[in-house]
């Protein structure tokens, strides 16, 4: 009784940052402490819902149902189906607190639910756990695996839409999967949550792939991997102002078209950090006003520090944060980031920049 009580309070003191939504009604039942670690957020949840529309939607792997929620208001008739049936009841339960009508419930294998022919829309978000709890990222390890029922969903269903971990190798699954029509890479304060594929009938070798950072205000970013592998790509020395793509680009791998998009140049091939004399305002990452461009000498970068405290990060280089913050005696925070990383040239040097704040834009 005790387990069940903490984990009450639990939920109530956090479903609100992760669901605005349910917040206002305070009789909301918790779920198991998985089911709210692993349910997508408000904004991850209301993306996803926003490209949808049509009569028959699917949930076949319901958990929380944080999506299912927001899924529901896109479809006349929607289903939750969760194999667990105490999940299922709560869910059902905090759906009629939230005023949710059209919604059944279902508690089949995902694998074993029956589809109807005229099925619009089918949502799965795989296990990534394994039964001792460990994390699993191949698509043959999530269960259910995709990679066995995908073309009986498809038979059915126009439009087939899979959330997996951030951990798993997006051009590997492309091929895997076959028929991917989109890839959505979602991150929310710069760390990506969510990796989605959208997939159709018809097999698709040039999915488009958006690199999307929720609540920041910044436009979403799609490009093609042949666009990618065709951009021949500048290199320059860094001066006036650095730029560093957010987590979605990063993990997209669009380290060339985000150069060609927005006129930027790459200060060295694996630094990832890109160079203008102009500022690009709508850049879609951080960026910083270029003070001073040095060599990695311990002495020399001293002289430039304002205080005991920086905002230090490395690129490319031979040593990690940690240890250079222990040989500089620095500590994290203060208004100043320095970048350690290389140039094309493959001399180390250390950028010392402020940074320039959104709204600015």
């Amino acid at each position: 009784m005790l387990k069940l009580v903490v984990n009450q309070a639990v939920f109530n003191q956090t479903i609100g940052s992760k669901v605005s939504e349910w917040d206002k009604e305070k009789a909301l039942i918790a779920p198991p402490k998985i089911s709210l670690e692993q349910c997508s957020s408000q904004s991850t949840a209301q993306y996803k819902a926003d490209l949808l529309n049509g009569d028959i939607g699917v949930d076949l792997t319901g958990g929380l149902g944080v999506d299912s929620y927001f899924f529901s208001k896109k479809f006349k008739d929607f289903t939750h189906n969760e194999i667990n049936p105490n999940l299922s009841n709560v869910v059902k339960h905090n759906f009629d607190l939230l005023g949710i009508k059209n919604v059944k419930f279902t508690n089949v294998e995902a694998e074993k639910f029956e589809l109807e022919a005229s099925t619009d829309f089918v949502y799965l978000d795989p296990a990534r756990r394994d039964a001792v709890n460990r994390k699993m990222v191949s698509l043959k390890d999530c269960l259910p695996n995709l990679l066995e029922i995908k073309d009986l969903i498809l038979a059915k269903a126009k439009i087939l839409m899979v959330k997996y971990s951030p951990m798993l190798d997006i051009k590997d699954s492309i091929l895997l999967l076959k028929t991917v029509d989109d890839v959505l890479i979602l991150s929310e304060k710069n760390e990506v949550k969510e990796l989605v594929f959208i997939l159709k009938k018809e097999p698709n070798s040039e999915p488009l792939i958006t690199c999307v950072n929720l609540l920041s205000g910044q436009d979403a970013f799609a490009f093609h991997y042949s666009q990618e592998s065709q951009v021949n790509l500048a290199f320059r020395e860094p001066e006036g102002f650095l730029y560093e793509p957010n987590a979605s680009i990063m993990k997209a791998g669009a380290f060339k078209s985000i150069a060609e998009a927005y006129q930027v140049s790459k200060i060295a091939a694996n630094s990832h950090l890109y160079t203008s004399i102009e500022c690009i305002f709508d850049f879609p990452g951080r960026i910083f006003k270029i003070e001073h461009v040095i060599d990695f000498d311990k002495k020399q970068i001293k002289k430039f520090l304002k205080s005991d405290k920086a905002n230090v990060a490395v690129r490319n280089f031979p040593y990690s944060t940690e240890e250079i913050k222990k040989q500089l005696g620095l500590k994290d925070g203060g208004d100043q980031y320095i970048f350690f990383s290389e140039n094309h040239k493959k001399k180390k040097i250390v950028l010392i920049c402020n940074k320039i704040q959104n709204t600015l834009k």
